[in-house]
């Protein structure tokens, strides 16, 4: 049966002041560009704000609900939108039981309430905290430490002596402590492998997206920082400290032996070079490449990354290359033909 509630009772969850009738009831929410009858319409990006006219009732900024509509406004509304997804959400909960399809080795120690789904497997030495929900088709590999209450999806991989803290979150066909890229180029054996023998360790409440991986170090540990949260196809090389409250967006790369400080945003695709900084609180753009230390507090983007004012100066004069190329050329002409002019007036 689905779920209703009225905008007086969103308020009580989410904070903020109801505009209209308080006793509207809502059923969904709606995109603002499709809205629905019985949804409320979240917005509050300024590019958006032109579909408000069209969305009968808005869960949007103070001020953005307009005569005719009704609504519900917060200061930070998309903070609040979070206790509505809840509300809404639907998702099923897991048995917490171990399937018969499963393999648990068993000198493997599980703690209580733990669920392991069909086709899993766990290696003698690895350790499940309680309350963590491994599903189907995972793999745990031997001595891997697994904490409370985490979220394993299925097809991840969790390789030797990994370590997950409390909280933690795997998406589908995530990979950690996976075989460091080492490599030595050698003039009679060829490209010689170095030995991967560190550990990978995530602190509580990190989450790893959908085909992602992290590098084990080649001795000691590649670590992930509390609250961190990595996207999907992201690769974390190597040796890499990563720290609290990062956010690693989808496709970028993180290569061997780099630091990222704490708060610090990488942007879709961008990306950094072997044993390269970045500093607490930076923001990396999209695309951006890192290849030298990147102060506290910095913005940069393009490649090499740079103070981000200064590379949108470059790409704005790069666009005016064409027409500077063009007037170039009518100078030349200009002055081709005045000197063939000077030539014959000095015949």
């Amino acid at each position: 049966m689905a779920k209703v509630i009225t905008l007086a009772q969103i308020v009580e969850l989410t904070g903020g002041s109801v505009v209209g009738d308080p006793e509207i009831k809502i059923s969904s929410i709606s995109d603002p560009r499709r809205p629905k009858d019985g949804a409320i319409s979240p917005l509050w990006e300024k590019k958006l704000e032109k579909f408000a006219a069209g969305c009968p009732v808005l869960f949007t900024k103070k001020g953005w609900v307009k005569e005719g509509q009704s609504g519900v406004e917060l200061d930070e509304p998309r903070a609040g939108l979070i206790a509505l997804l809840k509300f809404f959400d639907e998702a099923p909960e897991r048995e917490r039981t171990v399937s018969e399809r499963a393999l648990v080795d068993k000198d493997a120690t599980l703690g209580e309430n733990v669920a392991v789904g069909a086709g899993s497997v766990i290696k003698a030495g690895a350790s499940v905290g309680d309350g963590t929900v491994i599903m189907e088709n995972v793999f745990i590999d031997c001595g891997v430490t697994v904490g409370k209450n985490c979220v394993i999806e299925p097809g991840a991989v969790v390789f030797h002596h990994s370590v997950l803290g409390d909280g933690c979150v795997l998406h589908a066909n995530a990979v950690v402590g996976c075989d460091g890229f080492g490599f030595l180029p050698d003039p009679k054996a060829g490209m010689v492998k170095i030995p991967q023998i560190g550990i990978a360790r995530l602190d509580d409440g990190v989450e790893i997206g959908a085909f992602s991986s992290v590098d084990r170090a080649t001795f000691g540990e590649t670590y992930i920082g509390k609250c961190t949260k990595i996207d999907s196809h992201v690769k974390i090389g190597h040796n890499c400290q990563i720290g609290a409250y990062t956010i690693i967006v989808a496709q970028s790369g993180i290569a061997g032996s780099s630091h990222i400080g704490n708060r610090v945003i990488m942007a879709a695709q961008s990306g950094t070079a072997n044993h390269a900084s970045v500093g607490d609180g930076c923001t990396v753009g999209g695309r951006g490449g890192v290849t030298a230390d990147v102060p506290a507090g910095s913005i940069v983007s393009g490649f090499p990354a740079q103070d981000h004012r200064k590379e949108l100066r470059l790409q704005a004069a790069v666009r005016q290359l064409p027409e500077m190329a063009s007037s170039v050329k009518e100078l030349g002409k200009r002055m081709a033909a005045l000197e063939k002019r000077l030539e014959d007036e000095n015949a």
